[in-house]
């Protein structure tokens, strides 16, 4: 099913009513507390596993695509007895932005003010936002993809940068060194990652810097890397960022390691998340590495103080963002609400193994593409990290 070329379509074109919203401009109008109206025509399965969320309650209401084909007067009605009266913005939405087009313009044609949201949830899911986090002497900038709750971020000391869990679109990163006045001298992977593409291993070759992961992790990577060594300092050659220390921190992956940076930051990867911890089960190694989980809460991260600020790289959407939309909790605070840093090690392994489940199938893929095995396209990379992250441990009571 085609969309209408303005030119030659018979429905009414307003010429002067802009068409289409990004995913930049829906994610700030949701910020703000005005967020419009959003018509998903996804199938029902596919709105419930993903749909656009934010800080503050955002209306939808899903409608498939294919209702409208098959009887636009009836889907029409819908929406209007929907909006009942109302005359807000209404944004449409869909997988890549196609079909919410002709929806779009299927409203339009009946006098209803409808506007796209442009590259539908793929955009949404890739869209950024970067915030400080206050942090001397070592710089901390966290870039969050809000869409999909993945969260990466620049270390920068005077010039030299370190990139520490990168998504794959490198010409952000780029930019935004570029912007600051900074030189990449190298980048991190706090573990291997399912749930998307790294650019860690490109952004760390296009730059000729090195590339950081840990052996239990990386061993059988096709890409060179340099061995996290648990608890030294992060040197490159001369440069000496002695702030930052590696922090090993096994159960998520075997390999997983946490940044601790300026004794006051500590970027947790998929060990330790805002609303929960890192789920110990995608290679079907629930128990086992349920318990090395456990022990990194219980004794590696014991130590640390309360005033720590943790900082994960994974989010379970926007209710774990902060007023300032940082996505960040002291570690006081997780120690008191977080019942996997109060529970005892059996319990804690037969929750881990409980709450187990089927990985999207997806994911098996994703970390073979991270361990540099394979490569595709954009758009089939794209179809591959499509949908909200599942990392964290699941509680099933």
């Amino acid at each position: 099913m085609g969309v209408c070329d303005p030119n030659n379509c018979t429905r009414p074109y307003n010429h002067g009513q802009r068409m289409i919203t990004t995913a930049r401009e829906l994610y700030q109008q949701i910020q703000a507390r005005r967020p419009p109206l959003l018509l998903d025509v996804r199938n029902e399965d596919e709105f419930a596993r993903w749909k656009v969320e934010g800080a503050h309650p955002v209306e939808t209401l899903n409608l498939p695509y294919f209702a409208f084909v098959e009887d636009e007067p009836g889907s029409v009605a819908k929406v209007k007895d929907w909006l009942a009266g109302r005359a807000p913005e209404l944004v449409v939405i869909c997988a890549k932005g196609g079909s919410s087009e002709f929806v779009a313009e299927v409203l339009r044609g009946h006098s209803l003010s409808a506007q796209n949201l442009e590259g539908g949830m793929i955009a949404w899911g890739g869209q950024t936002v970067r915030s400080e986090i206050p942090s001397s002497p070592v710089r901390v900038l966290q870039i969050l993809r809000f869409g999909k709750g993945c969260l990466s971020y620049v270390l920068s000391a005077g010039s030299d940068a370190v990139i520490v869990d990168p998504h794959r679109h490198m010409d952000e990163y780029g930019a935004l060194l570029h912007e600051h006045g900074l030189r990449l001298r190298a980048v991190i992977d706090t573990h291997l990652h399912a749930d998307h593409v790294s650019g860690a291993p490109a952004l760390a070759q296009s730059a000729s810097v090195p590339c950081f992961g840990h052996r239990d992790d990386f061993e059988h990577a096709s890409f060179s890397f340099e061995p996290i060594t648990d608890r030294a300092p992060l040197r490159i050659g001369a440069l000496d960022l002695a702030p930052v220390r590696f922090l090993h921190s096994p159960g998520h992956t075997p390999g997983s390691t946490s940044l601790l940076v300026n004794d006051k930051l500590l970027l947790t990867g998929d060990t330790l998340f805002v609303g929960g911890v890192g789920r110990p089960d995608l290679a079907g190694k629930a128990a086992e590495w349920g318990r090395e989980l456990h022990r990194t809460l219980q004794e590696r991260l014991r130590p640390l103080g309360d005033d720590v600020l943790v900082l994960p790289a994974h989010s379970a959407g926007p209710q774990e963002a902060r007023a300032d939309g940082t996505v960040a909790a002291p570690l006081g605070a997780l120690r008191q609400r977080n019942p996997a840093l109060r529970t005892d090690a059996a319990t804690f392994v037969e929750e881990a193994v409980r709450s187990a489940g089927a990985a999207p199938e997806a994911y098996a893929r994703i970390r073979e593409a991270n361990m540099g095995h394979w490569s595709a396209s954009e758009d089939e990379l794209a179809e591959l990290e499509f949908g909200k992250n599942e990392c964290a441990m699941a509680r099933r009571h």
